[in-house]
């Protein structure tokens, strides 16, 4: 949970289920509260149940988060990065499902992604239901909010990135990793990208599917594109 990342400074409020039921994991999560003034409650385990969706099981812990608010611009974000970025860009175009955000968000992390670009408009809210589901990646993440993608794209292509975007009717993953800079625009399961966001694309890019499913998640496909993409470690 976002408490334990590393970066618990959006937690504002903790609530644990009022039992007897003591072991490690929540006595850490007690100690860390407590140790960075975190409030916290215990209630009873129909309280907690009322305070999430019933889709959402609590295993017992509700943090209440404090809605995320400042980001760069997207020529602010590459300013204070003046010698390159450490990895791609992933642009969110049309994602408006909170725990398809919050699931992309979770792999874009793990697969090392130095920066999301989120519209202002047509994207999920960063609520609750997104960081939850990101497992804490919604707080570790550069975050970048921009005003209109197509534009930040073009500026992206100025400053030498090249675009890709995953596409049912573009061409199969290529062998190798594509020429960096790189910015991987994900679309909605739906609709997937918009046409302006499309028109920019240097590569359009499907996955091979060999099964009778015909598409997958969108944060699954966007990591194995960002696997693909990364650069053989020590040995490989």
């Amino acid at each position: 949970m976002e408490l334990l990342s590393g970066r618990p400074g959006q937690v504002v409020h903790l609530y644990l289920r009022d039992d007897h039921h003591h072991d490690s994991r929540r006595r850490e999560i007690i100690r860390t509260a407590r140790t960075l003034g975190i409030p916290l409650d215990f209630l009873p385990g129909q309280a907690l149940d009322r305070m999430v969706p019933r889709d959402s099981p609590h295993q017992g812990v509700v943090a209440r988060v404090q809605e995320v608010e400042t980001f760069p611009s997207i020529e602010d974000f590459l300013d204070a990065n003046p010698s390159g970025l450490p990895g791609p860009l992933v642009a969110v175009d049309g994602v408006q499902d909170p725990r398809n955000l919050g699931a992309l968000l979770r792999t874009c992390d793990a697969a090392g992604v130095a920066g999301i670009l989120l519209p202002k408009r047509r994207v999920a809210p960063l609520s609750g239901v997104a960081a939850k589901t990101s497992a804490g990646a919604l707080f570790t993440l550069p975050l970048v909010r921009v005003g209109n993608l197509a534009m930040s794209l073009r500026l992206l292509k100025r400053e030498g990135y090249g675009v890709a975007v995953l596409d049912l009717g573009g061409e199969v993953l290529p062998e190798g990793r594509l020429p960096g800079p790189l910015v991987l625009v994900v679309g909605s399961e739906e609709k997937g990208v918009s046409r302006p966001v499309a028109d920019l694309a240097d590569w359009r890019i499907r996955l091979p599917m060999r099964g009778r499913v015909q598409s997958l998640n969108l944060s699954v496909a966007a990591g194995i594109f960002l696997y693909s993409q990364m650069e053989p470690g020590p040995g490989a």
